[in-house]
């Protein structure tokens, strides 16, 4: 929906320059949307427009730290086909599953390295703002690439298996570990590299803070 109001906005053009959206504190959408876009003449040069019912309420631009991990690509999206509530929606499914209650969700949508596809990474957030849990969804298939899951308090995590979208081939049958290990599978390492380390998963990848409850 946020890129659709900025494309309504802004135009075409400057929305295919876009390359990430986050959201916060989503109950279960948030109410304001952050989106990264290329600046169209100068390398290394981003924009940040945050969306706010409906419009845009804010601009900056900043330059690109390299020591910042912010996306590249610019997504392309005519291909999504699950927006944010569907992406809501699988993982209070997913979280059902094991047993796991959440408050909100941090949202972060980029493009995987090496596929240029479209991932929703959903950050589960408990009342005390802890992290309870990861999921990486294909906004395209609906697929959950990845999911983490955290206990607070506990040293307690588990890595669930890829999960197939909806009428699509059982888990046998679908041909995950030929994927190529692109931006996604690593960053899930680097959440189960500090779990075992007893920390909690760390917030998405952002531009910007989320704001103070």
């Amino acid at each position: 929906t946020a890129l659709r109001q900025f494309a309504q906005t802004r135009g075409d053009a400057e929305l295919s320059r876009v390359v990430g959206v986050v959201g916060f504190n989503g109950q279960d959408q948030p109410r304001q949307w952050l989106l990264l876009q290329l600046d169209a003449k100068t390398p290394n040069l981003l924009h940040e427009y945050a969306m706010l019912d409906g419009r845009i309420a804010a601009h900056r631009q900043f330059w690109r730290d390299p020591k910042q991990d912010l996306p590249t690509i610019p997504i392309n999206v005519p291909k999504i086909t699950f927006d944010s509530a569907q992406a809501f929606r699988l993982a209070d499914q997913a979280a059902k599953r094991v047993g796991m209650g959440f408050d909100s969700i941090h949202y972060n949508l980029r493009c995987r390295d090496l596929r240029n596809e479209p991932v929703w990474m959903l950050n589960l957030i408990d009342g005390a703002q802890n992290s309870v849990g990861v999921l990486y969804i294909s906004a395209v298939t609906g697929e959950t690439l990845r999911s983490v899951w955290h206990r607070p308090g506990t040293m307690t995590t588990s890595t669930s298996a890829p999960t197939p979208p909806p009428g699509a081939p059982t888990p046998d049958q679908v041909e995950f570990q030929k994927r190529p290990k692109g931006l996604i599978p690593q960053l899930v390492e680097k959440v189960r590299s500090r779990n075992d380390a007893g920390q909690a998963p760390p917030p998405p990848s952002t531009f910007s803070a989320p704001r103070q409850r």
